[in-house]
């Protein structure tokens, strides 16, 4: 969490961080201010308070962070204007050159953010070569500072977490009313779904309407979201073809990762939907990976580490008879994907669930738990996902909202 960050920076031996921006969208930065409307750089000392570098136009929104704000008149940009006006490159340099002087920087310094490469990469090498005494700290650990921050959670993230939960929950429980405002043109299993005037229902219509109350429910749809049916639900990352037509009995993947609108934090919920009955194939795999889904949610515990799980599902679905990325490396078939990921705001962030993966289970910790099988040739799919989060005494807490019911009822004749 963000109070961890000195202490952080002590165990990495950084004397400085930087955080570079533009107008490029910049989680790095939305998290140390707070998501305050105002681009420009981050420069904190060890011990320090941060202090964020902007347009004069944009103080007062900067003010909204919290940090402390300086503008670029305050590092001689004024005179630097007048000497390089006529070459933008070397202004920029110099400016930047500049920010290190003014604030004293020295040591070793963490560089992380999001801006244009070749804006910004040019001013690092010519810091490189500058006599300031800056050291680009590299190291593995030391470019993981802001996912050691995000692994963890404080009390206002966990709120808008919260939120957005419900929201997203919200939005799910719309779509199911929708879906089951609708008609079957026969009970078999392939038959198309219609509305009251005998029309055909497609993914396209289905999207509209969930997009529809993301906005009227005050959530970003940044990532878009999977309603996938069939074989596409068969393949992890087929976000659905708005032209196909919804039938009686096929799986559907319903994925769907929007963020609060003001907060910016993601909620992130997966549903296995059949309509109308399901298919005897998809019923058992729906039933395999709702036993996985259980099984883990009550196995969590605080201190152990994150891979136990992702072996304990592995060993679960090959108990099955599923394939799994353990048993054949490459397949597309089966359990092809890790048990879940942090969230916050990054849709994916530490701890991460891999068979590989170092991550212990911690209080504060907010992630995703979603087993599923996909066999696209055999022409369907599952996955089950909520977000959850570790609170203060060790308990998983959910943060989705939805039951878990595989067949949405259609409306009768």
């Amino acid at each position: 969490m963000r109070s961890d960050l000195d202490r952080l920076m002590h165990t990495y031996n950084l004397d400085a961080i930087v955080v570079l921006g533009d107008e490029t969208p910049n989680t790095f930065r939305d998290y140390l201010t707070g998501r305050a409307k105002a681009n420009g750089n981050i420069f904190k000392k060890r011990d320090e308070q941060a202090v964020i570098i902007v347009n004069g136009m944009e103080v007062d929104e900067a003010a909204k962070s919290g940090l402390r704000v300086m503008t670029y008149y305050d590092f001689d940009f004024a005179a630097l204007y007048e000497q390089f006006g006529s070459q933008p490159g070397k202004l920029r340099r110099e400016l930047f050159l500049n920010y290190f002087r003014k604030l004293d920087i020295r040591g070793r310094v963490g560089f992380y953010g999001a801006a244009a490469v070749n804006g910004m990469l040019p001013n690092l090498l010519h810091l490189i070569d500058s006599n300031l005494g800056v050291e680009l700290a590299l190291e593995d650990d030391t470019l993981a500072l802001f996912s050691h921050m995000y692994e963890t959670k404080d009390i206002a993230e966990i709120a808008a977490l919260r939120e957005a939960g419900r929201l997203t929950s919200e939005v799910v429980r719309r779509a199911w009313d929708f879906l089951s405002s609708h008609y079957a043109s026969d009970q078999a299993i392939g038959s198309p779904i219609i509305n009251e005037y005998g029309e055909p229902l497609t993914i396209g219509a289905v999207r509209r309407y969930i997009q529809a109350q993301e906005t009227a429910l005050g959530l970003e749809d940044s990532e878009g979201f999977i309603f996938a049916q069939g074989r596409d639900a068969g393949m992890p990352h087929s976000v659905g073809e708005d032209s196909d037509v919804l039938e009686v009995g096929r799986s559907i993947v319903f994925d769907i990762f929007p963020r609060g609108g003001e907060s910016g934090y993601f909620h992130d919920m997966t549903r296995t939907w059949c309509l109308g009955r399901a298919a005897d194939d998809v019923q058992a795999a729906y039933d395999d990976v709702m036993h996985a889904f259980h099984m883990v949610m009550h196995a969590f515990k605080v201190g152990a580490p994150t891979s136990q799980y992702q072996v304990m599902v592995l060993d679960y679905f090959e108990s099955r008879g599923h394939a799994t990325q353990r048993s054949k490396p490459g397949t597309m078939e089966g359990y092809v994907h890790s048990l879940g990921h942090g969230i916050g705001l990054n849709v994916h962030e530490a701890p991460m669930f891999g068979e590989k993966s170092t991550h212990v289970l911690q209080v504060g910790n907010a992630f995703t738990v979603e087993p599923g099988l996909y066999y696209p040739e055999r022409g369907y799919g599952v996955r089950v996902e909520d977000s959850v989060y570790i609170d203060e005494h060790g308990v998983v807490q959910r943060l989705t909202d939805f039951p878990y019911d595989l067949v949405v009822p259609l409306r009768k004749r």
